[in-house]
């Protein structure tokens, strides 16, 4: 019934009901077990692929003790590689988030909306989300080697702002078989959860307070270090089951997540894993689907042609040939080794000491036998000098090793070759970022899905008087009023990265900056190709820099005073022929009047109101004058008219 989920949503932890809680725990921990074993071959050699990318000393025994054992560093370098390349380009220095108008906007207001989602979303990011960067700069290590890693965006109560986190396949459970990720039953995120942590949970009210078993001693091992012992810092295994229940028994599995300690299964928490809104009715209010929240997203590597969940990565691609590499290698030294260190037999006739007999540099050792007798009587052991073809063999393995993980000397900064030409080696570097463009494009299309959550999230507990703090100071007071929560709507603005789709190299983006400067004379916007010039640079501050106003020129500003203080005195002498002008009309009528004995005071007064005016009009021309330059403007053109206005011609 929706009633009962609407009443499950409102609760802080559902597991405080009458509910089997026995049998909820064994069957999140039995189906738990059955995803990791279902992935149980993937796991191992990506134990090992994380041995060999992570050096890790181990002692070799044959074909003597202590032999040779190198581990040629090339999926390490290969991770390196990549992470330098990719970070920088999926994690722009300045916005990270571009808002995408959805529909019709005839008054722009969606355009603005975008503005403001884009500009607060990346100070989200940069700023208040400390862990956001750091984090994917881990994911970005973790995904060439693994070729998976995941993102848990989520809103923290005890943080109160928005979380995400980089998780390893190793703490991210869910079955290999899944079509994907977003369908897959169950997903279990493995928390480490101290006694202590499971304590501070239990007081917030968010766990039930079970009595656990003592934590289990992990048995991770490796070579040169001891297993950790027991004790308060031991953790436990803490499942976060995102999986699906039938808690209201109508028939229909809604998701929920549920929490459960893996050892003794007891639950601690179960929480709804639905939006209320999202709920799928007919007309007779019956339920049909309860969308799953997604809460995850997945980094892939390469996408895995058996059509497993788990992409493939160089651990796995890379792996092998490594390993052959590191064998021929440790032939090599090892046969070096043997024949510089000799060895053989010595015959009955030679006349020594028994025991071993070791030389220092530069020492002569005196032996009973004669010279003919040594000769005849030790025998070294046939052995071979290191083999060329051995040698030949590791670097054709090397060389199809970086050709696979794209670190050829074009893509590592070194010089290809002498004489070659700067657009020759740029077609070259093209061509070989081919394989790092698609790996690229999937990172771009994973954090699209990542920062959609991110938007989500902010719809929902962002508070108003938080995003009016972070944009009031970059928008004027009139736009910062229609600034509201509901701008986070996905029906008006879609969210994706700024990070260009596909992936382009510092040097192309200044090639494709300086070409668009170059179009400028047939109408290209200058202002937005010199911000992509600034943008290719890397230039810090680039709003400061496009804003900024240059002083003006002195004698560009003298130009200016000269031609205004000219139009000062044309308007002066325009006003003054329309004082002489009226002057002569009123000269006119007085003499009329007099020669006909009649008044004409009515004319005089409308002569003297517009004298006033003008008079009026030439004092402001004459302070306009006289600011330029030209004091005696204005006492000229104010005398003229109060003799005027007064009737003194």
């Amino acid at each position: 019934m929706i009633d009962d989920l609407i009443e499950y949503d409102a609760m802080k932890n559902i597991a405080e009901l009458d509910l089997d809680l026995a049998k909820i725990g064994e069957d999140i921990v039995k189906g738990y077990d059955m995803d990791v074993e279902s992935r149980s071959g993937w796991t191992g050699e990506m134990k090992e692929a994380m041995d060999l990318a992570l050096q890790v000393k181990e002692t070799k025994n044959f074909p003597w003790q202590n032999a040779s054992n190198i581990k040629m560093p090339l999926l390490t370098e290969a991770a390196i590689q990549f992470n330098s390349m990719m970070y920088p380009a999926i994690v722009p220095p300045v916005d990270i988030v571009k808002g995408r108008v959805v529909g019709e906007d005839k008054d722009g207001q969606k355009l603005e909306q975008s503005i403001r989602v884009s500009k607060h979303m990346s100070y989200q990011i940069h700023e208040e989300m400390e862990e956001w960067e750091e984090e994917m700069d881990a994911g970005l290590m973790v995904l060439p080697i693994l070729g998976n890693m995941y993102k848990k965006t989520y809103y923290s109560d005890n943080k109160s702002r928005n979380m995400s986190d980089m998780l390893s396949p190793k703490e991210f459970v869910f079955d290999y078989n899944a079509k994907s990720l977003e369908t897959a039953f169950r997903k279990t995120h493995v928390i480490p959860m101290t006694a202590n942590d499971i304590r501070k949970e239990v007081v917030a009210g968010n766990y039930l307070d079970e009595s656990l078993s003592a934590p289990v001693q992990k048995d991770e091992e490796r070579e040169g270090e001891s297993a950790p012992q027991v004790d308060e810092s031991t953790p436990y295994d803490v499942l976060e089951c995102h999986t699906y229940l039938d808690i209201d028994e109508d028939g229909l599995m809604e998701p929920y997540i549920v929490t459960v300690e893996h050892s003794s299964k007891k639950v601690l928490r179960i929480t709804t894993g639905f939006d209320v809104s999202d709920i799928v009715t007919n007309e007779n209010g019956e339920i049909i689907d309860v969308p799953q929240l997604q809460y995850f997203t997945k980094y892939g590597f390469v996408p895995n042609p058996d059509g497993g969940s788990l992409d493939l990565g160089l651990g796995k691609l890379l792996g092998p040939t490594n390993h052959s590499v590191n064998t021929l290698i440790n032939q090599l030294i090892d046969a070096g080794t043997k024949a510089n260190m000799g060895g053989g037999f010595l015959g009955r006739g030679l006349k020594i000491k028994g025991g071993s007999l070791k030389f220092t540099m530069g020492e002569y050792k005196r032996v009973d036998s004669s010279g003919q007798d040594l000769g005849r009587n030790i025998v070294h052991l046939p052995v071979n000098e290191p083999s060329g073809t051995l040698f030949s063999l590791l670097g054709l393995l090397i060389n199809q090793a970086q050709r696979l993980a794209s670190t050829l000397d074009s893509q590592v900064g070194e010089n290809p070759g002498q004489n070659q030409k700067a657009t020759t080696s740029a077609i070259v570097k093209e061509e070989g970022q081919k394989i790092f463009n698609g790996i690229y494009k999937r990172a771009h299309r994973s954090l699209k899905k990542e920062l959609k959550k991110i938007f989500r999230l902010n719809s929902l507990y962002l508070a108003p008087e938080s995003y009016l703090n972070v944009l009031d100071g970059n928008y004027p007071p009139e736009m910062a009023q229609v600034i509201k929560q509901t701008d986070y709507d996905l029906k008006s603005v879609n969210i994706i990265p700024a990070a260009d789709s596909q992936y382009t190299s510092s040097q192309q983006k200044m090639m494709k900056a300086q070409a668009l400067l170059q179009k400028i004379p047939l109408g290209v916007n200058p202002q937005i190709a010199l911000r992509r010039a600034l943008e290719a640079e890397d230039q810090p501050g680039i709003d400061e820099i496009m804003n900024y106003q240059p002083p003006p020129n002195p004698e560009l500003i003298k130009q200016q005073d000269e031609s205004k203080l000219n139009w000062a005195k044309f308007e002066l002498d325009v006003v003054k022929a329309q004082q002489e002008d009226l002057r002569v009309q009123s000269q006119a009528i007085l003499a009329l009047a007099q020669a006909e004995g009649i008044e004409a005071g009515n004319q005089l007064e409308q002569y003297k109101l517009q004298l006033e005016s003008i008079a009026a009009r030439s004092e402001g021309l004459g302070q306009k004058a006289n600011a330029l330059g030209t004091p005696t403007a204005e006492g000229m053109a104010n005398n003229e008219g109060e003799q005027m206005v007064q009737g003194q011609p």
